[in-house]
């Protein structure tokens, strides 16, 4: 069995991650080749009440590859927050 990836950046802030007492949209590229959508998942699951958005056709910037989705995601949940 091979060992998991290890992500330094984000697995040190990792247990901090249920402290989380701000709404959270976590905006991830599905085709992204640096960091798996997996680790999206992983990550919403770990935020208290957060939501999940993945990109079409988008990599890991996905402001650079689908900036008008990223834009209607974001737009989307600033809109529904009370």
């Amino acid at each position: 069995m091979s060992a998991l990836p290890r992500y330094e950046h984000s697995d040190e802030v990792q247990p901090l991650y249920p402290n989380v007492e701000i709404p959270v949209m976590v905006c991830w590229g599905e085709n992204d080749t640096w960091i798996p959508v997996t680790k999206a998942y992983e990550l919403t699951d770990a935020l208290p009440g957060a939501r999940l958005r993945t990109i079409p056709d988008a990599g890991h910037l996905v402001q650079e590859d689908a900036p008008a989705e990223l834009l209607s995601a974001l737009w989307e949940f600033r809109h529904d927050m009370p």
